[in-house]
């Protein structure tokens, strides 16, 4: 089977055209394959920003219970502090209500001077000062007298205001 010039030129060209579409249909399937690997890759990205979402949710969730519980310690360590302040002050009366007395005062009078705070201050506000600390039978009237006997001594200092009396703690 012999070909004439003219077939076999026919035929050439369509087999570079044949060719030709081959290469084309080659480049086309390139670009498909990185378009359907850049696919994968994004909804491999998608899977991987989802399952990092839930653990920022996560998180989340962690750091609000851990504020909770930071704010729950918060609380029992202002409680503890509260607790420390009064303790504190108790010691600080039982220090002044077992020291030894002063030598011009009876141990009662330097365990009530000891106590008593500094500034001016009415007999009331004083008595139920004391009386706030642990003398609680001590009456108003008795109180009275053992300031004035304190100021007698010259432990306290008194002032007249109108119809009560203010006093004031002199440290010797």
């Amino acid at each position: 089977m012999f070909l004439k010039d003219s077939e076999k030129e026919e035929l050439r060209r369509l087999v570079k055209a044949c060719m030709l579409e081959i290469s084309k249909l080659e480049l086309e399937l390139e670009k498909c394959e990185k378009r359907r690997t850049g696919r994968e890759k994004l909804e491999r990205l998608e899977e991987e920003l989802a399952k990092k979402d839930e653990h920022i949710r996560e998180f989340e969730k962690l750091l609000k219970e851990k504020d909770k519980v930071i704010e729950n310690l918060n609380k029992i360590l202002s409680e503890k502090e509260a607790q420390i302040e009064k303790l504190e002050k108790i010691k600080e009366y039982f220090d002044k209500l077992t020291a030894k007395p002063k030598k011009d005062l009876t141990s009662f009078q330097s365990q009530i001077y000891r106590l008593l705070p500094e500034g001016k201050a009415t007999t009331e506000k004083l008595h139920s000062f004391i009386q706030d600390i642990g003398f609680k039978d001590l009456k108003y009237e008795n109180m009275l007298q053992i300031l004035r006997n304190l100021e007698r001594k010259g432990y306290l200092r008194s002032y007249n205001m109108d119809d009560d009396i203010l006093w004031e703690k002199i440290e010797k």
